[in-house]
């Protein structure tokens, strides 16, 4: 392992936001989990928030849905805070937003409105890079993430409105990202087993960027680990060469490189969604339509292994987000 690899892993949950900058910025740790067999999920998420050029403005802020299958809709909730309010560790992974909320590379604790939380939680993996190590050192794309703690086992509890839920070795990851503004249009997906192969790791997007009045074509990353390897599909040429569509609330892509051929589809009706608001550093706002109780099949061609092909699957544990400058015509109502 290079001294690069060694670094950044150590790195991969240090806090890249410097109090008081003026660029603007915005950074999310966030934690997900599926119940093991049942169609139940939670996401929730601590932001720091910095418009560009009015660091004075900056907040802390906390994120939280609790998705049932058999309920009408997600709950979600959101609190805010004064930076003033946080306590910031830039070299060691831990993070309060308000006076009782914080996370750390073990346990997360909090409350936002109706959603109250005191989780622990353990992973075994390695960090999994998203992009190609040097490409986090450099000022494109200025959104960069990655998944410190992949398979993380989450035990405790959650309070959700009236519904009160025990965590018992609930399976997710907690997440690290980060950039000077949101990505224009994307659809990013994420599974953490699934039925036929749990010890199989999903991470891919399909995104869009605009420069002025041009867009760039699709361009889809996806990373994989199944039966003891990482499959990288991340440097230039697969961004480019990989076939993605998206719509409301289906999409489909097709990548593949000298190792493997990947061919998939991620799925879930409207009503497994909710609608956020997510303020750009920039200016203006981007809306995420989030669902953490999607469905995704992928075939699985491994050209190094005689050309076997499977296909893996799963109907519920799949992470499933789009985000979009459009607030209404898919029908998913923006909470906040």
């Amino acid at each position: 392992m290079s001294i690069q690899q060694l670094k950044a892993e150590a790195e991969a949950n240090f806090l890249r936001y410097a109090s008081g900058q003026q660029r603007g910025h915005y950074e999310s740790y966030f934690i997900r989990a599926n119940h093991p067999t049942e169609s139940k999920a939670f996401w929730i998420r601590y932001t720091l928030f910095s418009p560009n050029k009015h660091p004075e403005t900056a907040m802390g802020e906390l994120w939280a849905v609790y998705f049932d299958g058999k309920r009408h809709a997600p709950i979600a909730a959101k609190a805010e805070f004064p930076l003033g309010q946080c306590v910031l560790n830039p070299t060691h992974f831990d993070l309060q937003i308000g006076a009782e909320s914080s996370i750390d590379s073990v346990s997360a604790k909090g409350s936002a409105m109706n959603i109250s939380w005191d989780l622990h939680y353990r992973s075994k993996e390695k960090p999994l890079f998203f992009l190609p190590l040097n490409f986090y050192n450099l000022p494109f794309p200025k959104a960069k993430s990655l998944v410190p703690q992949p398979f993380s086992v989450f035990n405790g509890h959650i309070q959700a409105g009236d519904s009160s839920i025990d965590i018992k070795d609930w399976v997710g990851s907690q997440n690290h990202n980060w950039g000077e503004k949101h990505t224009d249009y994307y659809a990013w997906g994420q599974v953490a087993g699934f039925e036929n192969a749990p010890d199989t790791f999903l991470e891919l997007i399909s995104a869009q960027l605009k420069f002025g009045p041009l867009k760039t074509p699709m361009m889809t990353i996806l990373v994989l680990r199944h039966k003891g390897k990482e499959y990288r599909l991340n440097n230039l040429k697969n961004w480019f060469t990989a076939k993605a569509k998206f719509k409301y609330f289906e999409w489909t892509f097709e990548c593949e490189n000298k190792d493997i051929k990947l061919k998939g589809r991620i799925f879930a009706p409207a009503e497994a969604f909710v609608g956020l608001r997510y303020p750009n550093p920039p200016g203006g706002n981007k809306y995420c339509l989030n669902s953490k109780i999607a469905a995704c099949d992928l075939s699985i061609e491994e050209k190094t292994n005689l050309g076997i092909k499977e296909v893996v699957h799963t109907n519920f544990r799949a992470a499933f987000e789009i985000l979009t400058d459009d607030k209404t015509s898919h029908g998913v109502e923006i909470l906040f």
